[in-house]
């Protein structure tokens, strides 16, 4: 017995998921549903579980699926045999009015999946293939899963996804236990198992029947929509697609309680699985600072100051930050007891080291792929790009430029075969020409450069900073081996920039570096970003198709310049423009905390279009997204 005839009625947990799935397939108009969660937490068998409850075509697309496989393309028997061109369906068409499924949807080509979801949405496509021209019709539901582990989806096509549900692994013991004990018993017996839960398998298929007969009847009233677009607009999400699904899924909802109408409820439910994969940050308010200062208060006022606001209060009793403002100079200090060093070369260094701190809890790292997937040499196993050599993945078929070894004789065969009526056999089965030849397109996957920019002055040795930056960067560096990716360090502090470790591939190296790196002095910051710069160009010089990930890790506290009497932040916001203008994926992670917070880290995340993140907040994000500055 397979592991996909697993009933879905039979899995322990997960009930958010399956409710979203139960939504997805009352109603296609939901966008479908994605499903997230580490390996091993059961979100694929549960996906399969439903194939029973739905009585449509189920599709489940490989990740090794080809473009004539998916689409469809010219049948070469027919060809052959009466010289007719006629189409040969794909998958897309098989999966006509049921449902697409899709197993690791990350590891599918870009262009697959963007395909995929884009057909789904439009209702059918448009065939140019082998001499085709065919518009084809077709309806489907799409579910997904991924595991965040092994990448994730870009923001254009999770934004497609009309529902989503993040699982986790069972940490109630009595769970964990019975979802043992059912697999224990489905692998001894599947069939007496399957027919233990026929009763609740059919009470659920009744209910998806009963909901998607009374769905055309649901209607949605203005006050509904009205409140559906006050939704988004305090998730603040892009575009309108959130306000479709969540009126669709909320439909669905109302249809599976067995109403004809949308109340609040069904709203609030729907959104739990509509928002989250679409809420983005809302935009910082202009601060009222200097309007309030220009408009002098009575003296009344000024003697007898109005009682504080209630956010106010909270800020007064709240608990004492980790940082004080005196600690948030200790920084400053060490920059003052540097230059006294350099005064007086007898007096005691002030650097230090700091160890690791390895309980740092880091989110899978996903670097924006460069659009296009130029051909790009080497191995790995993180990015994308297309290759000449006689190794990787066939994609698809073209026209040879020039003599090729690597036919593909799949392609070959279909454009030679509606000729063969009136081509001289000459004893042959199939007579081929040279125009009818078609070569491989190939794709494999390359590692990627990480090149570390460290800010090692005094100021992040205040409250052992030090130590959380380096159990970030090992947390990175141990994916960086996982994915065969090369490494390269940079560390700015005193009063210069060195590169601490040239780029390569040995990622033990770069531990040992890092754990002998110190933390003392001023913070360089322009000539940081400068030597970074200068890395960069010799990186290119190396190979001009290299896409190197630069990662910076600062607090924004600039106190040298680059030259006597220039300013030392405005240096540094000169060079982050520089480096923002090369369309690099770049990310700036803040190690700035405590009681005064200038802001700089942002700034020039900003200066640059960089990722942003917060070191203290960095496991509360799902993933270390690092974008590349969108390119005019």
């Amino acid at each position: 017995m397979k592991r996909s005839g697993y009933p879905l009625a039979a899995v322990c947990g997960m009930e958010k998921a399956k409710d979203a799935v139960l939504l997805a397939l009352v109603n296609p108009h939901a966008g479908g549903v994605l499903v997230s969660g580490e390996k091993g937490t059961g979100k694929s068998t549960m996906m399969r579980g439903a194939r029973e409850l739905f009585s449509a075509p189920w599709v489940e697309i490989p990740v090794s699926v080809t473009e004539d496989r998916l689409f469809g393309s010219i049948d070469a028997e027919a060809a052959v045999k009466y010289g007719k061109r006629q189409l040969m369906p794909g998958l897309i068409d098989d999966a006509d009015r049921g449902v697409v499924y899709l197993d690791d949807a990350n590891l599918l080509r870009d262009d697959i999946l963007s395909a995929i979801l884009g057909i789904r949405e439009a209702g059918g496509y448009q065939l140019e293939r082998d001499g085709l021209s065919e518009h084809r019709d077709t309806n489907y539901t799409v579910l997904a899963v991924i595991a965040p582990e092994s990448g994730t989806l870009p923001s254009s096509a999770l934004d497609r996804f009309g529902l989503f549900v993040s699982v986790e692994a069972e940490t109630d013991e009595d769970k964990r236990m019975e979802i043992v004990r059912r697999v224990t018993e489905f692998e001894k017996d599947g069939d007496a198992f399957r027919e233990k839960w026929a009763k609740e398998t059919d009470s659920l298929t009744q209910k998806i029947a009963a909901a998607r007969a009374l769905l055309p009847e649901v209607e949605v009233s203005d006050a509904m929509i009205r409140l559906t677009s006050v939704y988004t607009l305090k998730a603040n999400v892009a575009g309108h697609r959130a306000d479709i699904y969540l009126m669709e899924a909320a439909r669905a909802v109302a249809a599976l309680a067995g109403r004809k109408y949308v109340l609040p409820k069904d709203l609030e439910r729907a959104a739990e699985f509509v928002l989250p994969h679409r809420m983005r940050e809302l935009p910082p308010e202009q601060p009222q600072e200097s309007q309030q200062s220009e408009t002098p208060e009575p003296k009344d006022a000024q003697q007898n100051p109005p009682p504080p606001k209630q956010e106010e209060q909270d800020e007064l009793f709240a608990p004492e930050p980790e940082e004080t403002e005196t600690e948030a100079h200790e920084g400053n200090q060490e920059d003052r007891k540097e230059d006294e060093t350099m005064a007086n070369p007898n007096a005691g260094s002030n650097d230090r080291i700091d160890a690791a701190d390895m309980r740092v809890k880091l989110p899978p790292v996903w670097v924006e792929p460069v659009k296009g997937k130029q051909k790009r040499k080497g191995s790995g196993k993180r990015s994308a790009t297309r290759t000449d050599e006689r190794q990787g993945r066939y994609v698809r078929a073209e026209l040879p430029h020039s003599k090729s070894s690597d036919i593909a004789f799949d392609a070959t065969l279909r454009a030679a075969a509606p000729y063969q009526k009136w081509r001289e056999s000459n004893g042959c089965a199939l007579v081929i020409k040279e125009e009818d030849l078609r070569t491989k397109v190939r794709e494999k996957r390359t590692g990627n450069i990480f090149l570390f920019a460290v800010d090692a002055s005094g100021s992040m040795g205040a409250r052992e900073r030090m130590k959380t930056v380096k159990g970030v960067i090992l947390k990175i560096l141990l994916e960086a081996y996982q994915k065969r990716d090369r490494v390269g360090m940079i560390a700015f502090r005193k009063n210069q920039a060195e590169v601490l470790l040239p780029v390569t591939k040995s990622v033990d190296f770069a531990q040992k570096k890092l754990a002998a790196m110190p933390t003392g002095g001023k913070t360089p910051l322009a000539k940081g970003l400068a030597k970074a710069e200068d890395l960069l160009d010799m990186l290119y010089r190396q190979d001009p198709l290299q896409d190197p990930v630069l990662i910076l890790i600062t607090d924004g506290h600039a106190t040298l310049p680059l030259e006597n009497g220039t300013d030392a932040v405005a240096d540094a916001m000169t060079e982050a423009e520089h480096i923002g203008k090369r369309n690099l994926p770049i990310a700036v992670i803040d190690t700035e905390n405590g009681f005064i917070k200038l802001g700089l880290a942002k700034k020039l995340a900003q200066k640059m279009d960089a990722s942003y993140f917060k070191i203290d907040k960095l496991s509360e994000d799902s993933l270390l997204h690092i974008w590349r500055r969108m390119s005019s």
